[in-house]
């Protein structure tokens, strides 16, 4: 029991720089520095061993760009799927509008993932973890390599990035109701 290593340990990196230590029983473990929540490391179960750091900018103007990048630390290749899963709080979904996918792939199937993404009212019902009304504040805006495994030789490297934005609009109010939608 003394040469175990405890599952969540804070410490110093790099530079004297606090980070945090995951470690699972089977042998998976990440490493995140506070700084800036950067991840360092990620060992699976697997024992492929690749590191990942994620970057958040918040631009001047409010928007959001988050930058991922995942490099094959380990001396075999490695195959993965990404995606970024962002959820916004929204005050009322009827007034959302998305803008800027018109020339974008994606896959129009619930049971893969989404590019953007609400449950609406009778998939919201039937979610344990979702409030029933929780549909009408929120959206799911998502960036994925998923149709098609990554992957890395030893050495190399991906790099994925979502940027995000808001930007008034011009429709007009209930414009955008579901029902209204959905009724044609």
């Amino acid at each position: 029991m003394s040469g175990e290593k405890p599952p969540v340990e804070i410490c110093k990196g790099v530079n004297g720089l606090e980070k945090v230590v995951l470690r699972e029983v089977r042998g998976s473990s990440a490493e995140v520095y506070l700084y800036g929540g950067h991840v360092t490391s990620w060992k699976n179960d697997h024992g492929e061993d690749y590191e990942f750091r994620l970057r958040i900018t918040l631009g001047p103007g409010g928007d959001l760009m988050l930058t991922s990048r995942i490099r094959n630390t380990d001396g075999k290749p490695f195959s993965f799927t990404f995606a970024y899963h962002t959820y916004f709080s929204v005050s009322d979904i009827s007034e959302v509008r998305v803008e800027g996918l018109e020339t974008l792939d994606y896959l129009d199937n619930l049971k893969a993932k989404e590019l953007v993404w609400n449950p609406w009212e009778k998939k919201a019902r039937s979610m344990a973890d979702f409030g029933d009304d929780e549909y009408k504040h929120m959206l799911c805006v998502e960036a994925a390599a998923i149709e098609k495994p990554i992957t890395l030789k030893p050495g190399e490297e991906w790099k994925g990035r979502l940027e995000l934005s808001t930007v008034p609009s011009s429709y007009r109010s209930g414009q955008l109701d579901p029902q209204r939608v959905l009724q044609g």
